[in-house]
């Protein structure tokens, strides 16, 4: 299947399949690797961006953007099978702009997961500056106006990995996903939404876990050895006639400098509809 296409073939263009398993050893190893609060390891695989390598072969991409609806955590030692797409491609000021779709079940056909993400494919991600990443970021992610609004959740920090720990990193991916090449700059977009999985998750239980949603836009590529500081402020919590309450925060990371590297925004419903 690699290469097949150039950088995914046209939009509305099948990207063909990825299995993988999630084993009780690569669970603890993403758990590691994540300082322990990740509970989705399937992030670690990055279904659009693993898609897109396995169709187009080894393409320097930087995400964009990306969406993530989680609709159970994976089973361990259920194989794990994802479908995907190209929903979307164009031209722009030189460079190809990519939007991806794609869907995970387990092999008994339970639906694990929902993703969608934006990459640029052409230059290496340093290349590119913060202004152009941030005019395709997803619609729904609030202003840091917005974000004063209510109570705030402070999210840790993720010490993003550089040297051996890296390395293991971009094994465990590659392992899962089928792609060796770390694309997408140095492979870390995954591991920054996979950690704000984990904190929210860890905030909100079974109810982000069953049905939750993250959005996040990058201000460019996160680079190794950096610092994320994250928060989540709340811009809106109704309840509906059944006393079910729709929380939605935005969620701000930072790096040791304070200078913002991705914002998004993230959903719950407690308790989910999944669990009543």
């Amino acid at each position: 299947m690699t290469g097949a296409a150039p950088e995914g073939g046209p939009a509305g263009a099948q990207l063909g399949h990825l299995e993988y398993v999630i084993d009780d050893a690569a669970l603890e190893e993403y758990r590691r690797l994540v300082d322990g609060c990740g509970q989705y390891p399937n992030l670690a695989a990055d279904d659009c961006r693993a898609l897109l390598l396995n169709c187009g072969g080894p393409l320097p991409l930087t995400t964009v953007w990306q969406r993530f609806h989680f609709l159970r955590p994976p089973v361990p030692g259920r194989r794990v099978q994802v479908a995907g797409w190209l929903r979307e491609r164009r031209e722009r000021e030189g460079r190809t702009r990519l939007r991806v779709a794609a869907f995970a079940v387990d092999e008994i056909g339970t639906e694990i997961l929902r993703s969608e993400a934006a990459f640029v494919a052409g230059k290496p991600a340093a290349e590119h500056s913060g202004g152009e990443i941030r005019e395709s970021a997803p619609a729904g992610v609030g202003s840091l106006a917005e974000a004063a609004v209510g109570d705030g959740i402070m999210l840790g920090r993720l010490a993003l990995p550089q040297g051996e720990r890296l390395a293991d990193y971009r094994r465990l991916s590659g392992s899962l996903a089928g792609v060796a090449a770390a694309g997408d700059g140095n492979g870390l977009a995954g591991m920054a939404a996979g950690w704000l999985e984990g904190r929210m998750g860890s905030h909100y239980g079974d109810d982000f876990r069953w049905g939750g949603r993250l959005s996040l836009a990058y201000q460019g590529a996160l680079m190794p050895g950096d610092t994320l500081a994250g928060r989540a402020l709340a811009i809106e919590c109704d309840a509906d006639a059944r006393g079910v309450v729709t929380c939605r925060r935005v969620i701000v990371v930072t790096n040791q400098s304070h200078t913002m590297v991705a914002a998004g925004e993230s959903v719950v419903r407690i308790p989910s509809p999944r669990l009543l």
